[in-house]
């Protein structure tokens, strides 16, 4: 590899690694965790005004919502919510089902850093390959 391309891989992975500092630095603000009661009391309260409901083939649904002051939470609920669905649609809180299969780019993005840092390695193990050991 010739030092014109070893460059621009260099450069290629520099900007990568910064696109991604970006993204989690802004995404920094996470919702906060609440548990399935609390998020039962804030919809029977009327405190809800949206959630998004990430339904999943097995198991437990995640649910971030907002809370009508603009503060957002995220909670789980049982994979028959049905219950919730009614209490929410009682409430008139703006619902969306999504479906959980959809969410791998999620799970790319928190593992780009161990991408980025594996292909930095591999490019420094090339580049010490190449150059000549000093006596």
């Amino acid at each position: 590899m010739n030092t014109k391309a070893k460059s621009i891989v260099f450069f290629g992975v520099l900007i990568g690694v910064a696109a991604l500092l970006w993204g989690v630095v802004r995404n920094e603000a996470n919702p906060a965790q609440v548990t399935y009661s609390q998020f039962l009391e804030q919809v029977q309260a009327g405190q809800v005004s949206k959630a998004v409901v990430a339904a999943a083939p097995t198991g437990a649904n995640a649910v971030t919502y907002n809370l009508k002051d603009g503060s957002q939470a995220h909670t789980m609920v049982p994979s028959d919510y049905r219950d919730v669905l009614e209490a929410m649609q009682q409430k008139m809180v703006n619902i969306e089902i999504r479906d959980a299969s959809t969410q791998w780019i999620r799970v790319l993005l928190n593992a780009s850093p161990f991408l980025v840092l594996l292909g930095f390695w591999v490019f420094m193990m090339n580049r010490m390959k190449s150059t000549p050991a000093s006596k």
